[in-house]
């Protein structure tokens, strides 16, 4: 499956080997950062100096000096114009839908599965689609578990071109397999009472955890790693009843009952844990120590998980305080903030476990701007792209936009909004 990536792939080691200097643009959440980091460590390992910048998307400045390589990871398959204005050799290394026709200035290498028949949404990450590209460039197959923490973080499924690479990963003892659920580690109550993936709504709710701790009868104070077969399938059948309660999007079941992946050299065993802990890096603007995380440097690991314990309740507490201000349109739902700390992943949690019946699109006004972050399910996706209606609807407005069929988002204008929110309902009933 990964054949045709591999031809670009080989196409864009070649501009590496001929460059003196690469210069990185890589997305801050984690599928941004884990492919920033197979890429600086792939660099590593040639002795090839380079530099890796974090950005929020092409709309912000891409700085660099035309006798260097630019790598663009996790972007700029959506944004032909601003590739094709770099004056300089460019690597895209992204996953998300190919817009119009880029027309390089320099030499161009575009590794995208969309061009290689593969599904960026739900087969391939861009940290998935980096890890072609450092095998091209020498034996990485070790950065096989930070391919999938991408992987994980965009929401993929481990199918196709990730679910070869899971099999590397496996069959050279990086990651291992299991039977269980992809649940944190650590104690039961405490997972329990913090766990946004899945979310089980037990924050801020200590009797109702207290409750369902006593019907399991299971003991809140078990590591949840220890539990027995017996325990760990009557709290999966408990979980799963508790969220077709709340209202969850049942393809989240299939998530986390089943499979757990264990990362046997990272310095996070759990795979869900690690995803987590540098995505929550990237959305508390840290993303150089989710960057080091990946890069297995011990010295930040405390650090690390110091910020996904504080964001994790921070999102908790904003889904509790914007939950209930959430509006109907005909075809969609939207919940406009003010000053919300992070968007997406308060959108991704309401979408997926409490308003899973239609498109949910969340806009955050904040420093004078707009940022949209619309999500969906599966389900949904099968009738409506919001890649498709993000990117029309914020032309319509003067923003930008874009993304995949399931998670898309754009940034408008302030005084845009009301605007823009009628015509993604607009939008999204003509597909529906």
């Amino acid at each position: 499956m990964l054949d045709l990536l591999k031809v670009q792939a080989k196409k864009a080691a070649e501009l590496v080997e001929k460059s003196s200097f690469v210069r990185v643009f890589t997305h801050f959440d984690a599928d941004g950062i884990s492919a920033g980091a197979i890429i600086a460590k792939s660099l590593l390992r040639l002795g090839k100096p380079f530099h890796v910048r974090f950005l929020k998307g092409l709309n912000q400045k891409v700085e660099y000096d035309s006798d260097e390589l630019v790598i663009l990871a996790d972007m700029g398959s959506g944004y032909p114009d601003v590739v094709s204005q770099i004056d300089a050799d460019v690597i895209i290394i992204d996953h998300h839908t190919v817009v119009g026709k880029i027309e390089p200035m320099r030499n161009l290498a575009h590794i995208n599965p969309h061009l290689a028949g593969l599904d960026g949404t739900y087969e391939l990450s861009a940290s998935g689609t980096a890890y072609v590209f450092a095998n091209a460039l020498g034996n990485n197959i070790d950065l096989s578990p930070i391919a999938i923490v991408g992987a994980i973080g965009d929401k993929q499924k481990l199918i196709g071109g990730n679910a070869e690479i899971l099999k590397e990963g496996v069959v050279n003892g990086f990651i291992e397999e299991k039977n269980g659920l992809n649940l944190y580690s650590g104690k039961l109550r405490e997972v329990l009472m913090y766990s946004l993936e899945p979310f089980l709504d037990f924050y801020g709710k200590e009797n109702e955890l207290d409750e369902f701790l006593s019907k399991i009868k299971i003991d809140g104070d078990k590591e949840i790693d220890e539990l027995s077969k017996e325990e760990t399938s009557t709290l999966a059948n408990a979980i799963v009843l508790r969220l077709l309660k709340i209202g969850a999007y049942e393809g989240v079941i299939d998530e986390f009952v089943g499979k757990k992946l264990i990362f046997k050299k990272e310095l996070i065993s759990n795979a869900v844990m690690m995803t987590d802990v540098v995505n929550y890096c990237g959305r508390a603007a840290e993303m150089s120590i989710g960057l080091a995380v990946c890069l297995r440097d011990k010295n930040y690991l405390e650090k690390a998980l110091e910020i996904w314990r504080k964001f994790r309740i921070e999102i908790l507490e904003q889904i509790q305080q914007w939950r209930n201000e959430v509006k109907e349109g005909f075809c969609i739902r939207y919940l406009v903030m003010e000053n919300a700390p992070s968007t997406s992943p308060i959108a991704s949690t309401l979408s997926r476990y409490i308003y899973s019946d239609k498109p949910l699109i969340v806009v955050n006004v904040k420093n004078g701007k707009a940022k949209v972050s619309a999500r969906s399910t599966t389900k949904i996706a099968e009738k409506i792209d919001l890649a498709e209606v993000m990117r029309l609807a914020a032309e319509k407005v003067g923003g930008r936009g874009g993304g995949h069929k399931v998670a898309a988002g754009a940034n408008i204008n302030p005084e845009s909004v009301e605007e823009f929110l009628k015509e993604v309902d607009r939008l999204c009933c003509m597909q529906s």
